[in-house]
C-alpha cells in the first residue's frame, strides 16, 4: 500500500463527502479509492469512516486522523517544494520560548544535535514562565501546553501528555487520601496556571463520563516546578503531567492519588507565525521539534 496515496484519498473522501466523489475528482474508478480507504483502516487497525447505502460519515477516528493526515501531506508537499535548498547554507537567528520545566526538559535536550545539523542558525532560547505577547516580544516560535487560538499563528499540535494527581506522604498520613475526585473539594490543592488547568480539574470515571472540579488552595503560581516542590513539601495536593512527577513518585517523594480515574490529557502545541513559514531558519526548527517532541515517547519522559 502507498500510504500518502491512500492519506490523500482519504482526505478527498472526507472533503467531497462520498467514495464515488472522490473518485471523480481523483479520476480513477470507485474501486480504487474504496481498495485504498480499507488498506488504510486496516494499516491503523481502527474504521475511519462509517459506509451505508444511502451516506457516508466520518467516525470520531476518522475526524481525528484526517487532521493528522493533512498535517503529514501538507509537510511533505512543504519538503519538495524546497527539496532543492541547501540544509547546510541555512542560517539565521530563530528566538525561541517556553516555560520553564517544559523548556529545561523536553526542549533544550534536543537542541545540541540541531546545532550540529544547523550549525549557521543561531538559537535564542528564553524559558520563561509568564506568557510573552510573541510578536511584542519579537519570538518565532513557542513550545506552549495549551493551544493559542489566535488565526495569526500556525500551532502544530505535538504529543498528548498524560496527568497525574499527586500528593506526599506526609500530606497523606495527614489528612487522609481523597477517595473521589469530589473529595478534592476538601483538600488544599496547589493550583498550576500555566498549563491551563486554572481552577478546574477534569476527569472521567469508569462510565467514561466527564467529571469536573473546581479545587482551591492557598497557593497559586505559573511554575509547574514550583507546584511540584510545594507538593513534595507536603502544603496540598496538585495535579501535574507525567513528565513532571514520574521521577517523584519512583523515589517515593510523592504518591498518585486517584489512579482509577482517567485524567483528561493536555496537548503540547508548538506555535510560530505564519510568516515564519517563508523563513527557511524557522521552517526546519519546527520541522525538527515537531518531529523530536511528538509521538509516545513524550508521555512516558
Amino acid at each position: 500500500m502507498d500510504k500518502l496515496k491512500a492519506m490523500a484519498i482519504f482526505v478527498e473522501i472526507a472533503d467531497q463527502g462520498s467514495m464515488s466523489a472522490a473518485a471523480r475528482k481523483l479520476g480513477v474508478v470507485n474501486s480504487v479509492v474504496s481498495k485504498n480507504l480499507t488498506e488504510l483502516e486496516s494499516w491503523l487497525g481502527r474504521k475511519l469512516v462509517n459506509r451505508s447505502t444511502r451516506n457516508m460519515r466520518l467516525t470520531q477516528d476518522g475526524h481525528k486522523q484526517l487532521v493528522r493526515f493533512k498535517e503529514i501531506l501538507g509537510q511533505v508537499n512543504e519538503l519538495e517544494a524546497h527539496a532543492d535548498e541547501d540544509l547546510e547554507t541555512i542560517q539565521g537567528v530563530v528566538k525561541i520560548t517556553a516555560p520553564t520545566f517544559l523548556g529545561q526538559q523536553l526542549l533544550v535536550p534536543h537542541i545540541p544535535r540541531f546545532h550540529q545539523q544547523f550549525p549557521q542558525i543561531q538559537l535564542h532560547i528564553v524559558l520563561n514562565d509568564d506568557f510573552e505577547n510573541m510578536i511584542d516580544e519579537g519570538f518565532d516560535v513557542a513550545l506552549r501546553a495549551s493551544q493559542m487560538f489566535d488565526s495569526s499563528f500556525i500551532s502544530r499540535p505535538l504529543s498528548d501528555a498524560s496527568l497525574r494527581v499527586i500528593a506526599s506522604p506526609d500530606y497523606i498520613k495527614q489528612y487522609g487520601v481523597p477517595s473521589s475526585p469530589k473529595d478534592l473539594t476538601k483538600h488544599q490543592c496547589l493550583v498550576e496556571g500555566s498549563l491551563g488547568n486554572q481552577r478546574r480539574w477534569r476527569f472521567k470515571n469508569t462510565r467514561n463520563e466527564q467529571i469536573s472540579v473546581s479545587v482551591d488552595g492557598a497557593i497559586y503560581t505559573n511554575s509547574g516546578e514550583s507546584i511540584k516542590h510545594l507538593c513534595e513539601a507536603g502544603i496540598g495536593i496538585a495535579q501535574l503531567p507525567s513528565f513532571f512527577v514520574d521521577g517523584s513518585i519512583a523515589s517515593g517523594k510523592l504518591i498518585e492519588i486517584l489512579p482509577e480515574y482517567v485524567l483528561s490529557n493536555f496537548c503540547l502545541h508548538l506555535l510560530y507565525h505564519q510568516k515564519g513559514t517563508s523563513n527557511p531558519a524557522i521552517r526546519v526548527i519546527v520541522d525538527y521539534l515537531v518531529a523530536q517532541l511528538s509521538g509516545d515517547e513524550l508521555i512516558r519522559q
